[in-house]
């Protein structure tokens, strides 16, 4: 069963994909997770956010990311703030929300998305969180 259920995520993430076309440009881009009070994009590269950081226009600058298939999702002690990941991939040619994007009331803007096939870890706050709230 759960053969079947990774095989049918990974082709309805294929069927998704195949009508939204991909940058042709395959890239390592660090991105930094920044913690927003919604469920928008909330990664940002360091020029972006050094950039925008006074302007208050960080939040229209930054990506959601998508993994190719969910072999490649990032454990749940990824995406606490100031996380650092190095990722390779594309983005896509359109604004958008990715395959695993979850709607909430709240209304979200698209954002540029970052389909991602490898990953590396720079920086993880995961045991500065944990400490810090007495877990």
């Amino acid at each position: 069963m759960k053969y079947l259920s990774v095989l049918l995520s990974l082709l309805i993430s294929s069927c998704w994909n195949q009508s939204h076309r991909l940058e042709d440009k395959i890239q390592k881009v660090q991105f930094h997770y920044i913690s927003w009070a919604c469920a928008c994009a909330n990664w940002a590269t360091s020029d972006n956010i050094e950039k925008y950081k006074d302007t208050g226009k960080l939040s229209d600058n930054c990506v959601f990311i998508e993994p190719a298939n969910k072999l490649f999702s990032l454990s749940d002690t990824i995406g606490y703030s100031g996380d650092i990941v190095e990722f390779t991939g594309q983005y896509y040619e359109e604004k958008g929300f990715p395959n695993d994007y979850i709607k909430t009331e709240e209304p979200v803007d698209k954002a540029k998305i970052f389909r991602y096939t490898a990953f590396r870890v720079i920086k993880s706050n995961y045991h500065n969180y944990i400490h810090d709230n007495g877990k």
